[in-house]
């Protein structure tokens, strides 16, 4: 009885080995470092309470698309869009999930957002102190397009 040998080397096996973990440990990589929503200009603090500003930090979005920043429960806030405050009946408050949203429109304060940067400010502060006891403000500034 022949035995067979492999048509590959042990040199081949070992280098196709160390490429296969190589990618493997890329790919683990690249994975793991899209799911960051970290914003790196927040705070230590206001990033244990921001949990998504809307649109992020620097996108490029369309004129109609809604502003916002979804916080941790418990905290509430207002929004300024481009040095305008926003009123409390435009604003889409959704304090179980700590959303607080504001989608221009034409019967709105703000009818659409301006073509090229636009900035947004977060007043917000913790519910239970109410507001004007310890507010934040977070900015934000995004690209209309």
């Amino acid at each position: 009885m022949a035995t067979r040998t492999s048509p590959y080397s042990t040199r081949f096996k070992i280098v196709a080995s160390v490429v296969v973990a190589l990618a493997a440990v890329l790919f683990y990589l690249a994975f793991t470092s899209l799911g960051d929503d970290e914003d790196p200009l927040l705070s230590p603090g206001d990033s244990q309470v921001v949990e998504n500003l809307i649109p992020r930090r620097n996108a490029q979005v369309p004129q109609q698309s809604s502003v916002g920043i979804d916080l941790v429960v418990g905290w509430s806030g207002r929004l300024i869009v481009n040095g305008t405050e926003i009123p409390d009946d435009e604003l889409v408050i959704t304090p179980q999930l700590g959303l607080i949203e504001f989608t221009p429109g034409p019967t709105r304060t703000v009818e659409a957002l301006d073509s090229g940067q636009n900035c947004v400010t977060a007043v917000i502060w913790r519910l239970q102190d109410g507001r004007g006891v310890n507010d934040r403000t977070i900015p934000w500034c995004f690209e209309v397009v």
